[in-house]
């Protein structure tokens, strides 16, 4: 008898552990770490508004101590100047000029393990030419081991809504998305999520967004997932964001689907979160904004964008959490 209760003694000291770093880990990672999406189109210092030459390639990586997690997005358009590929996920276009639907298909070889995947969503729109949902028609999804003949995973899943978007009167960005998000990788569909957004002057001033994440400890409860709500504001340049006249062609975010690209770029940000979905609202401290260091080419353009994330615990001050680094490369 005291063998079980010394077992189940230190079962209940490790999840105590687990949700003391959960609770850490919620306010002072999480705002750093989704702000990665978020703030991961601007790039350019302060300066007279202009243009800036196509997007060829936008990569993205993030260090949160020695590890380093890494992403590529690489653009291709048609003569007539419309964006038509993303990475593997091709657009077409249908007779009133925004895209009908959009395809992907990829294979995929890692330690003898093959992975397949088709995946087709169709874009929907309002009488006034806005992105009114995306629904994914179809994904297909399969691993196997042609030299094991095993059939690890097979998959077909259809006709699921993924986002619903809403606008103010006359307004051509939506002030408010409710999503839920796609992992292509292995077909799995995540719990609704909503995203809320003030704009002035086609940029965001302020969003708050709902979302879930799973714990960063595995749980003794198996998979566990918690909401939090994510409050960021964000100040701008004057130069236009080099992802905003792909947004504008589109008429949604071909990078992620669940945010709005702001006209300008910005150049400092604050983030907060809170534990659970809440109506309160919170207020930007600016005397805690996160700055922003820019890498221009000799023309005035970006090629590279970096911001570090840090946080006061008691006595040790601007303690680093993650560091963001952002590379452009035009046509």
């Amino acid at each position: 008898m005291p063998e079980i209760i010394l077992i189940e003694k230190n079962r209940l000291n490790l999840y105590l552990i687990q949700i003391t770093y959960i609770t850490y880990f919620m306010k002072y990672l999480i705002p750093a770490l989704l702000l990665c999406g978020a703030f991961n189109y601007s790039c350019q210092k302060d300066g007279p508004e202009k243009d800036n030459s196509r997007l060829a390639l936008f990569k993205k990586a993030t260090q949160f101590n020695s590890n380093i997690s890494e992403t590529s997005f690489e653009f291709q358009y048609d003569t007539q100047g419309r964006l038509t590929k993303v990475n593997d996920q091709v657009y077409y276009y249908g007779q009133n000029g925004k895209v009908d639907y959009s395809r992907i298909e990829a294979r995929n070889q890692n330690n003898g393990i093959i992975r397949e995947k088709i995946i087709r969503l169709s874009y929907h729109w309002d009488q006034q030419n806005r992105l009114k949902n995306i629904i994914m028609d179809s994904l297909y999804h399969k691993s196997y081991s042609v030299s094991e003949n095993i059939l690890y995973e097979e998959s077909l899943a259809k006709d699921v809504l993924l986002s619903s978007y809403f606008y103010t009167p006359g307004a051509s960005a939506p002030t408010k998305i409710v999503y839920r998000k796609l992992d292509g990788s292995n077909g799995k569909i995540g719990l609704e999520e909503e995203a809320m957004y003030t704009l002035e002057a086609d940029n965001i001033t302020k969003s708050k967004r709902y979302e879930y994440l799973m714990t960063p400890l595995p749980s003794l409860l198996g998979d566990y997932k918690f909401g939090l709500t994510l409050f960021s504001f964000f100040q701008y340049s004057n130069t236009i964001n080099p992802l905003y006249p792909i947004y504008k062609q589109m008429g949604f975010n071909p990078v992620d689907i669940n945010q709005v690209i702001s006209k300008n770029l910005e150049n400092a940000f604050f983030s907060t979160s809170v534990q659970g979905k809440t109506d309160q609202e919170m207020q930007p401290d600016w005397a805690k904004k996160t700055a922003v260091k820019i890498t221009l080419d000799a023309s005035g353009k970006s090629t590279a964008m970096n911001y570090v994330v840090k946080a006061d615990f008691g006595d040790a001050k601007d303690v680093i959490l993650s560091e963001v680094l952002l590379n452009y490369v035009y046509e």
